[in-house]
């Protein structure tokens, strides 16, 4: 086995976006590797036969980051540029997004439509209509209406402009997208026959998410609408596509809605928090709504979990599913202490957890009950997993290289009680080829956030270190996710617990390995 190298990291796989067909016989996935000539990620759309229990390889153009099964089973819809027609209209900063259609069993990827809009999200209604969120902005001209000498002096205008911005409402940035400022992400609906775009939404209204009715007459979705300054709440809404009637049904007014779905034509599941005793970063809890009487009630009361995953590795890339409903359940992922699991809630507020591996779970699918996801286990980077008999059984290999070939430090769990009460969970890396009597320096590593936590997955900036002389330790002190609210508030106390908790942990590192050099 040799050393792990600092550019190994450029070799590594990375999945997300996995989604089974509408029949349930297939599943796609996108891998992603890195291009350091070119500076990007090159991405491609991967599929696995679920009968056959093999996977191959679909695309090859590198750009494709995300993708839906359209209603056939045997066609997928994917966004991306590939001629260079489209790529000079994209340079002259023409908004648009156009997506391509491929056969699974084989053939060349062929043009769909264009929509005028950066597509955000994309549903299939029926064969002719999609249920889009797209990104508006009322103060930037699209160019797609325009044509000549107006196109031409719009098109200046816009390069004229891109070296600085007009912020005048706040938040006017996002981590990841860039300035945000007049931004919205509206709901339409498409017709590809009559290429005709219907705006759902208004101009100043932020579309967060949105589900389908089974029968695919109905859309519930949460959004806000604002000017000038972005509330911390919002609203669900339902609209009809027949009569296009819209309306708030919102059982709670201040209130922030993190998912909705219907269960059944009359009854609503929302996932969300009132924000009143822990602040924005409070859990969420589960609610069922009667959409006749309005009536609500809360299906996880007493229980205090995060719903999503914040086990932090720097080994990831994309996006991926991470609550969806399956029959009569909601599945969502949980991080509990440093690890994250799927759960499954019914009407009734009855949960099951559906995994139970160490590690942490970043996406997910469900079919009929078959759950499909992207998950790190052990030192192991993602890989495809299966769910059988309450088993998780590995699909694919993609990274397997890096247990079989590189030397890698398993952690070892420190646990220290920093206050009367609260003990802080850790771990420390030793350094590989580890000699006893020798003595090493040692990296404390701290997670942001603060609401995340360290696990014991794969993170290649420690096993570097690891491999290069260094212990490392690190620990998820007060502030951390998985332990509920009261730990996780550190609100007005940023700086002091937090670190009193880091400063402790240190000290007991240092008590308990007499090898590390206390003054490197």
């Amino acid at each position: 086995m040799e050393n792990l190298k600092l550019d190994d990291f450029t070799k590594y796989k990375f999945l997300s976006g996995v989604k089974y067909s509408p029949n349930g016989k297939k599943a796609g996935f996108i891998v992603h590797r890195m291009d350091v000539e070119e500076n990007c990620y090159l991405s491609n759309l991967w599929i696995y036969d679920i009968e056959k229990e093999s996977y191959n390889k679909l695309t090859s153009f590198g750009k494709e980051t995300s993708f839906i099964w359209l209603n056939d089973c045997e066609n997928i819809l994917f966004p991306s540029i590939r001629d260079e027609n489209d790529r000079e209209k994209a340079d002259q900063g023409e908004i648009f997004t156009q997506y391509y259609r491929i056969n699974i069993n084989g053939g060349e990827a062929e043009k769909a439509f264009k929509i005028p809009l950066k597509v955000e999200a994309i549903r299939q209604i029926d064969e002719n209509n999609f249920l889009i969120i797209g990104e508006y902005n009322i103060n930037k001209v699209n160019l797609n209406d325009l044509e000549g000498k107006e196109r031409e002096e719009q098109a200046k205008k816009i390069k004229d402009e891109k070296d600085y911005e007009v912020l005048d409402e706040i938040p006017f940035w996002s981590n990841g997208d860039g300035f945000t400022n007049k931004n919205r992400n509206r709901l339409y609906i498409y017709n590809t026959e009559k290429n005709l775009l219907n705006p759902i939404t208004d101009e100043y209204t932020n579309v967060l998410n949105f589900n389908l009715s089974a029968d695919k007459t109905e859309i519930v979705f949460i959004a806000n609408s604002y000017k000038g300054k972005m509330p911390l709440n919002d609203d669900i809404y339902i609209y009809c596509i027949k009569s296009g009637e819209l309306k708030k049904v919102s059982p709670y007014e201040y209130f922030n809605y993190e998912y909705v779905n219907f269960m059944s034509k009359e009854t609503l599941i929302f996932l969300g928090s009132s924000m009143k005793n822990y602040g924005v970063n409070e859990n969420s809890k589960f609610y069922k709504m009667d959409m006749k009487t309005n009536e609500t009630i809360c299906l996880t009361e007493g229980k205090d979990f995060s719903t999503w995953d914040s086990v932090g590795s720097d080994s990831r890339y994309g996006n991926s599913q991470h609550i969806l409903k399956d029959g009569r359940y909601i599945y969502f992922i949980t991080t509990e202490m440093d690890n994250s699991y799927i759960n499954r809630i019914d009407e009734n507020g009855n949960i099951k957890k559906i995994t139970k591996g160490k590690g942490s779970v970043d996406g997910f699918d469900v079919i009929n009950g078959n759950v499909i996801m992207i998950a790190m286990r052990r030192l192991k980077l993602e890989e495809l997993y299966k769910i059988d008999n309450e088993k998780e059984v590995q699909i694919t290999d993609f990274n397997g290289w890096v247990i079989y070939d590189k030397k890698l430090s398993r952690p070892e769990r420190i646990n220290v009680e920093t206050a009367p009460g609260v003990t802080i969970e850790g771990w420390i890396l030793k350094p590989v080829d580890f000699e006893d009597g020798k003595k090493y320096p040692a990296i404390l590593d701290v997670h942001g956030g603060p609401k995340t936590v360290y696990g014991e997955v794969f993170f290649h900036e420690m096993q570097y270190w690891a491999n290069h002389g260094y212990a490392v330790f690190f620990c998820n002190p007060r502030g951390s996710d998985g332990r509920g609210n009261e730990f996780a508030d550190i609100r007005g106390k940023y700086g002091t617990i937090d670190y009193d908790d880091l400063m402790k942990f240190t000290d007991a590192v240092l008590e308990k390995y007499s090898f590390i050099d206390k003054d490197r």
